[in-house]
């Protein structure tokens, strides 16, 4: 199970883009969510270094041409990936199913999409 991970370098991630404070949390393992179903992405293992390294293949899914993915988590065949071109400090979540390129949706931040998975 589970209980912390580490977050991509701030070296790797776009210029100025900033992970929201609950994730960074969640990454320590200090508020992490017991219930949850969904797999973060671990950027020192061999499975996070595979994610980074397809971040951007993804780009004849429907609505993902022009955006700048930082993956963070997976469930199944569903993958959840920050905004990298949001640096509110908040950014929109892009969801995608991995098996259907017609099917992406946004979730306004990280604490929406969290709510989201908690209850999946």
């Amino acid at each position: 199970m589970q209980n912390s991970f580490t977050p991509y370098a701030k070296e790797q991630l776009p210029s100025g883009f900033k992970y929201p404070v609950l994730y960074l949390k969640i990454a320590e393992g200090l508020e992490f969510p017991k219930e949850i179903t969904w797999w973060f992405d671990d950027a020192i293992t061999e499975g996070g270094q595979l994610s980074w390294s397809l971040r951007n293949t993804k780009k004849e899914w429907a609505n993902l041409a022009k955006k700048d993915l930082i993956p963070f988590a997976q469930l199944n065949d569903w993958k959840a990936y920050f905004d990298g071109s949001d640096m509110s400090g908040n950014p929109k979540v892009i969801v995608v199913d991995l098996g259907n390129k017609s099917v992406t949706f946004e979730v306004a931040s990280f604490n929406v999409w969290l709510e989201k998975a908690l209850r999946d």
